[in-house]
């Protein structure tokens, strides 16, 4: 159960990887815009952990890059917790 979703910056996260040697796995996520695109994550007992990047498909990438820096965030930041909300309280076993 993660308790807590942090978003890193590329440095952040590399290190955040290093230090406690943690598995990368990538999930998809569908902008409010429809673009879809990969985050990449990794997660500890307490918290998990996104890389604040989104990478759309590179036919997408002109209209992704024409959105807001700050919308992205926010859509990502909301998506995540709430798929991490739901994940936890219906785990898959």
């Amino acid at each position: 159960m993660c308790n807590k979703v942090v978003h890193l910056e590329p440095e952040e996260f590399i290190k955040t990887l290093q230090k406690e040697q943690l598995s990368v796995y990538a999930r998809v996520y569908v902008l409010d815009s429809g673009i879809a695109g990969l985050i990449y994550m990794c997660s500890d007992s307490h918290n998990l952990y996104y890389l604040d990047r989104f990478v759309p498909a590179p036919n997408k990438q002109e209209d992704f890059d024409k959105i807001s820096f700050y919308d992205v965030h926010k859509d990502l930041y909301r998506k995540i917790n709430l798929d991490n909300y739901l994940r936890d309280k219906n785990p898959i076993n």
